[in-house]
């Protein structure tokens, strides 16, 4: 370090000022700005954001701790946050879920499967959520109409899958009780025609 000693005069016999001061070498600026720079990565390390897989993983943690809100909350902010994330269209599925099982909020949990199917309609979870949205429109709200065409949406959709038939079942039954579908079923049963056995 130096040290320099300035003076100020205005007239030869009288000082105004003198003051000492340290002027730091080329040393010192180089650690001052490591210093700086490391203290600048700490901050903003604290201040990241989780990943997609650790949001989702807390998400999960919360659902089965039955904290259905914190777990909205996070499959929320994934979905915000990382859109292109493979665990957004889970995050989407996970939020219907929540929302029709345990919220009772029919309308959003229609929203969050729709925006999974639209979105991402190849995913694994994308056919249980179309055929899903029927179902809630046909025995959470009794909204035959919207059933019907989300019925008929998913198996334009998804032709091949295993719920196919299940959809066309319900497609086939919109509007009745269950009794009224279990009497139609036995009176199929009845036209069918009794095969004999042969005897040997």
């Amino acid at each position: 370090m130096s040290v320099f000693n300035f003076k100020i005069k205005l007239n030869s016999k009288k000082m105004i000022t003198e003051s000492s001061y340290i002027v730091p070498q080329k040393k010192d600026y180089a650690m001052r700005f490591t210093l700086f720079t490391l203290l600048l990565m700490f901050v903003f390390a604290g201040c990241s954001k989780p990943s997609a897989e650790e949001m989702y993983k807390k998400g999960e943690d919360a659902q089965r701790a039955e904290q259905f809100d914190d777990a909205l909350a996070l499959y929320q902010e994934l979905t915000a946050t990382y859109p292109d994330s493979a665990r957004t269209p889970e995050a989407w599925y996970a939020i219907g879920i929540i929302y029709q099982n345990h919220k009772q909020s029919y309308h959003q949990a229609i929203q969050a499967f729709r925006q999974l199917v639209d979105k991402y309609p190849n995913h694994a979870t994308s056919s249980s959520a179309s055929f899903l949205i029927g179902f809630i429109y046909n025995n959470d709200l009794k909204n035959i109409d919207s059933a019907r065409i989300a019925y008929e949406d998913f198996i334009k959709r998804y032709p091949d899958n295993q719920l196919a038939d299940d959809a066309q079942f319900e497609l086939s039954n919109l509007g009745k009780s269950p009794d009224e579908i279990i009497q139609a079923q036995a009176a199929q049963e009845e036209k069918k025609p009794v095969k004999k056995m042969k005897k040997k």
